[in-house]
């Protein structure tokens, strides 16, 4: 008689058991409860019990991110003031040059009051800061920053969702239209399925320190405004872009306040302040 039987690959956190072999026969043991029901949601997969097979892992995560912006910085938050007047686009702001990110987010209106601008969040798989370049970004996804700092996906509330595997560490580069993007100089701390960064608190949070970062307040710290084309430098076209829009009212490029209007304020107390600074994220 020939018995035949399907052969998979267990693998098992435990608090305890064995494993025999002998004669080309193996059998083993764990301590735990009897696998019970599996949960899935887009890209995580969680079995419960004991000797489960290998492809039931967790693999995905979500972020947890900080980032303060210049413009709209009062002291403590970050001002909602295109949202309030209703000119915040309902489409993500970065399909053109030079970010040129296809991506389809977009909504129907702004759900949550809270909400500032836009941002297009890049992660990098690689050793260190300076190995991350722009050939090893594993994913980019643009969402909403909200008045305290945090960076959520576009229901308004909810932390960004990846699936992707990281072979060696994690970075985090952050785009805005009209601030100077950044990359955090250490690796995204992971506590179980989720990567977090806090760029607010020290000018060191930033690869490149205040080159292309700065301190907006007290002991705060913060992405700087004055970059009208999204070139990653605050250069002179930067004013040129400003003198064409000045006076206007919307969601202008040159509005580094982010009020809903360009005026001198913008040009004085951003573009005036932070000229020849540049983004020190590596390419």
């Amino acid at each position: 008689m020939q018995l035949n039987a399907q052969m998979i690959s267990p693998q098992v956190i435990s608090s305890g058991g064995y494993e025999y072999s002998a004669g080309g026969n193996s059998f083993s043991w764990t301590l735990g409860e009897i696998a019970t029901e599996t949960y899935s949601i887009p890209s995580v997969t969680l079995a419960q019990g004991f000797q489960q097979p290998s492809y039931l892992v967790i693999s995905g995560f979500k972020l947890d991110a900080l980032l303060f912006l210049e413009g709209p910085f009062t002291g403590s938050e970050m001002s909602v003031s295109l949202n309030t007047a209703g000119v915040l686009s309902l489409t993500q702001p970065f399909s053109g040059a030079p970010w040129n990110y296809y991506g389809t987010e977009s909504v129907s209106s702004i759900s949550n009051p809270d909400v500032v601008d836009w941002v297009l969040v890049e992660l990098r798989d690689a050793a260190s800061a300076p190995a991350a370049i722009e050939a090893t970004t594993i994913s980019r996804q643009a969402g909403f920053l909200l008045k305290d700092g945090s960076i959520v996906s576009t229901d308004g509330s909810s932390s960004l969702q990846f699936s992707h595997s990281v072979n060696e560490e994690l970075f985090l580069v952050v785009w805005h239209r009209n601030h100077l993007g950044v990359l955090s100089a250490n690796p995204l701390n992971r506590s179980m399925n989720t990567y977090s960064y806090d760029f607010t608190d020290d000018i060191s949070k930033a690869y490149g320190g205040n080159s292309g970062f700065k301190q907006i307040g007290e002991g705060v710290y913060g992405m700087a405004g004055g970059d009208s084309d999204g070139d990653g430098v605050i250069i002179l076209a930067d004013k040129l872009f400003w003198a064409n829009e000045a006076g206007k009212k919307g969601y202008l490029s040159s509005d580094f306040n982010l009020d809903a209007q360009s005026n001198n304020q913008d040009k004085n107390e951003s573009w005036l302040q932070n000229t020849n600074m540049s983004s020190q994220v590596p390419q």
